[in-house]
């Protein structure tokens, strides 16, 4: 079977999975309640990771762990794939107080803030909690970046830098990199117009600036991914970037559209800042150079 037979059956089961699973939830209501909500967004994250292990099982006898990226084989990549989403998050809170008029807030009194706004008890709770900003820095940064690493490389990451990223990876670095960003940009579409998914009250707008940000975003994920030489990497990146994604909004005062943490102004020009590092280190390469053989 071709490489384009393959990759269009992978993408209509990816999206038609993540799109049914969220148009159903906005259709029961379940947008209206942001704690149920936010189950049905992870649930649909599970879309592109079906689709690639039945795209493997069905096309790639024989090395079907290989094709998903399944290579458990720690290198200094690896490492890199927690600290550049750090460096990244710390990078698009220190631009949004440079460029904007926000300053820079504690992240355990906007946890406050926040839990104010739909739990007042809860609030309460966190207001009697000792270390509250350490073990909201801590969460971040250590429990959620580790937890959301098991999650999204079995959910997201399976798919896109997986399969995606072994049947593609011939078309050259950049060219693969930039066409899973766009897919994976549009992929969010009905998360973000639905649900309001990061960017609740500019959701048309968003639809088209999400998409270009993970456009930027991908080149990133595919060096991490590429000299990790697993999808396991790319999932390191992926859980950390969006386990760090609340907290840049938080130390900058909660701020709305367009300065709201990584996914704002800030966030943009500190993505497109680590992109011109990639364009540095990989200015000759022409595809990614992972090894065919089975993991």
């Amino acid at each position: 079977m071709s490489t384009a037979t393959k990759s269009a059956i992978f993408l209509v089961i990816s999206f038609a999975v993540t799109w049914a699973i969220v148009a159903g939830g906005w259709a029961a209501g379940l947008h209206e309640n942001l704690q149920i909500g936010v189950y049905v967004l992870a649930l649909s994250m599970f879309g592109p990771s079906i689709a690639a292990v039945i795209c493997a099982f069905a096309f790639e006898k024989g090395r079907r762990s290989a094709a998903l990226g399944l290579r458990f084989k720690p290198n200094w990549w690896w490492l890199l794939a927690w600290l550049v989403p750090v460096l990244l998050s710390a990078g698009a809170v220190a631009l949004t107080i440079a460029l904007s008029q926000h300053n820079y807030a504690d992240p355990g009194a906007g946890l406050i803030a926040a839990t104010q706004a739909f739990s007042p008890e809860a609030a309460d709770q966190l207001r009697n909690m000792p270390y509250l900003t350490v073990i909201v820095l801590v969460q971040s940064l250590v429990l959620g970046a580790l937890v959301n690493t098991v999650i999204l490389t079995f959910s997201e990451e399976l798919g896109w830098r997986g399969y995606l990223y072994d049947l593609w990876r011939g078309a050259g670095f950049w060219r693969y990199s930039l066409a899973t960003g766009a897919i994976w940009g549009v992929w969010h579409a009905p998360m973000i117009y639905l649900f309001g998914h990061n960017y609740p009250d500019d959701r048309l707008l968003g639809v088209g600036l999400f998409t270009v940000f993970c456009i930027l975003l991908s080149p990133i994920m595919t060096l991490i991914r590429d000299r990790g030489k697993s999808v396991w990497a790319a999932g390191i990146f992926h859980g950390t970037f969006n386990a760090l994604g609340g907290l840049t909004v938080l130390m900058v005062g909660g701020a709305p559209f367009p300065w709201n943490g990584i996914v704002g102004i800030g966030g943009f020009a500190a993505v497109a800042l680590g992109l011109l590092v990639v364009v540095l280190l990989q200015p000759h390469k022409t595809a990614p150079t992972e090894a065919l053989s089975p993991a």
